[in-house]
């Protein structure tokens, strides 16, 4: 039996929304529906631009009265600023709450078991719970992976409790974990790059299409129901010599640049894990390989959830 793992998540931070007007002016600036966060269950969403274009993708939850949106550290600062042109004309504060929390990952078989040691309360599909040090939600439908936020000063007893139940880990297999979910993060190399169903947000459920305007809203429509897409994410693997960046660009054996690298872990002897937005076709027909790396071979996996069909071509009924 694999064992259950933790480990620091020191590069992610948050972004919390407080005051009167926190839903109604965050729910016409994201993908999600924020009215259906709650104190015990969070959604994933994304931030675009007004064509589209996703700036930054997060877990939101809501503890005690303040939406907070979990994202790369890296993303924080631009996220809020972002925002910002607009919320002054609502009664709602941005606040940069990255150093306000200390965050941990918790995965494996026995996560779930792990986390109600540590809150004394289940935990399961995004349910987010509150415990005396802070808060947990699952970060994904499996609850084989949690995220754990605990006030600084707690953080050597929520560490000891997490290390009572699971093995200290390192943050680059958690990475792979995420990656074999089919989820990637947005950072500053790939911000305003891909519209969401690039990254497949509309199939790991960070876009509710019956919500109503947002900003990007009509681009994001437009792709879903026109049928266009010729470009997503998919999981793939690879042994290089040289390290990996976010951004790298994945050639095919006919055509050159038919993708770029979203996300990637280490797994050790050279080889990596990786999320890449790549052209379809060309992934699914031809054989790639990492640029100026003609030895570099990439194995495509499957993806772990469905993407309706007609998303590529809508069939006309």
């Amino acid at each position: 039996m694999n064992p259950t793992y933790y480990c620091a998540l020191d590069h992610f931070g948050s972004l919390s929304l407080t005051g009167q007007d926190a839903t109604a002016f965050l729910q016409g600036q994201v993908t999600c529906d924020v009215a259906s966060v709650s104190t015990s269950q969070g959604q994933a969403g994304a931030y675009c631009t007004p064509k589209g274009n996703v700036i930054a993708n997060f877990d939101l939850m809501q503890h005690q009265q303040s939406l907070l949106l979990h994202m790369p550290k890296s993303m924080v600062e631009t996220v809020q600023k972002a925002m910002a042109k607009y919320i002054v004309f609502s009664q709602a504060e941005l606040t940069n709450t990255s150093e306000q929390w200390s965050r941990f990952a918790v995965w494996g078989p026995a996560a779930a078991q792990c986390i109600q040691q540590l809150t004394d309360s289940p935990n399961s599909q995004r349910n987010t719970t509150t415990f005396d040090d802070g808060f947990v939600w699952a970060a994904d439908s499996n609850a084989s992976a949690f995220i754990v936020y605990c006030l600084p000063d707690a953080t050597k007893r929520v560490t000891e409790k997490l290390a009572a139940a699971a093995k200290a880990g390192d943050v680059q297999d958690f990475e792979a974990t995420q990656i074999n979910l089919g989820v990637a993060y947005v950072t500053p190399e790939m911000s305003d790059s891909y519209v969401p169903q690039m990254l497949n947000l509309q199939a790991t459920g960070a876009i509710n299409f019956k919500k109503g305007c947002y900003t990007g809203q009509e681009i994001v429509a437009r792709m879903q129901y026109l049928g266009k897409l010729k470009r997503h994410l998919f999981i793939g693997e690879v042994n290089s010599t040289t390290e990996l960046a976010i951004g790298q660009q994945i050639d095919a054996s006919k055509r050159k640049n038919v993708g770029k690298v979203v996300s990637y872990a280490t797994l050790g002897n050279n080889n990596y894990a990786f999320t890449a937005v790549i052209n379809r076709s060309e992934a699914l027909e031809d054989q790639l390989h990492l640029h100026e790396q003609e030895q570099a071979n990439i194995t495509i996996a499957p993806l772990p959830y469905d993407i309706d069909p007609q998303v590529f071509e809508r069939i006309k009924l």
